[in-house]
């Protein structure tokens, strides 16, 4: 049975103490007050770990504060610790090329797998150009071969997929079809927007291309087990009454999805 996340934000908890809902997990930390936000949602819902304490992404040198991982993933129940699949040029002595930044992602993913005691997902992150990161972090092949060479799980995040395709300039589609999607075990769902200096990330309520597009992905994720709403923990973005109702339509499409034999 697929299950149903969401971010672990102020508005979800006020949902969740309104009565009940339709949800499996909850998704946090949003902040580096890691402990705090899961030990607060861990009575309402097990907890999805992504990431913990320090801001961190897979490329950086070591994993740092390996005792709150092991804590958090202990209080939390999660299955698995993800994370970013990032490098970034201040983490390595001398260039950076991808050949180094899969020997880092090696090195750490098995170390996140030692200290968390379980799986490690790692997910793509939301290439934009005139950003730290580099162009190859967000090439589909980059992306299969830090998986392959780790082994490592993917979290495939739609918004940072959308967000990457355009600072490429590549259609959406066609980038999305070239991931590996064989291998994706959660799903990230929330709507970005285009700015002035390009599409972000925003973690905006989903339209019906958004719902349309998921729908139509799933059979082609075979090891998928979460989807998650992203939908606010940004600020600006956060009306319970479009969590409760979006949290709905994804469980009804679950269900569904589930009930005719995946």
């Amino acid at each position: 049975m697929l299950q149903l996340a969401a971010n672990g934000s102020p508005i979800l908890r006020q949902v969740l103490n309104a009565g009940d809902l339709p949800l499996d997990c909850v998704k946090c930390p949003l902040s580096t007050r890691s402990r705090e936000e899961v030990v607060a949602f861990r009575p309402y819902r097990p907890v999805l770990l992504h990431g913990w304490g320090p801001v961190y992404w897979v490329g950086q040198r070591g994993v740092p504060e390996p005792g709150l991982l092991r804590e958090l993933m202990a209080v939390s129940d999660s299955p698995y610790i993800s994370t970013h699949l990032d490098v970034r040029p201040d983490d390595f002595d001398g260039a950076l090329t991808p050949a180094r930044a899969l020997a880092r992602v090696l090195e750490n993913v098995a170390a996140l797998h030692e200290i968390a005691g379980g799986d490690v997902l790692i997910e793509n992150i939301p290439y934009k150009v005139g950003g730290k990161s580099p162009l190859f972090t967000s090439d589909p092949a980059f992306i299969a071969e830090a998986l392959t060479v780790s082994g490592a799980a993917f979290l495939l995040d739609l918004a940072h997929a959308q967000v990457s395709a355009w600072h490429r300039g590549e259609a959406f589609t066609a980038y999305l079809q070239s991931l590996p999607l064989a291998e994706v075990v959660e799903v990230h769902l929330s709507r970005p927007r285009l700015e002035p200096d390009g599409m972000r990330d925003r973690h905006l309520p989903l339209e019906e291309d958004d719902y349309a597009r998921l729908e139509s992905l799933l059979p082609r994720l075979p090891r998928l087990r979460t989807v998650a709403l992203e939908y606010g923990g940004l600020g600006g973005h956060d009306a319970p009454d479009v969590l409760r109702a979006q949290i709905a339509r994804l469980h009804a499409m679950l269900r569904d999805y589930d009930a005719a034999g995946r």
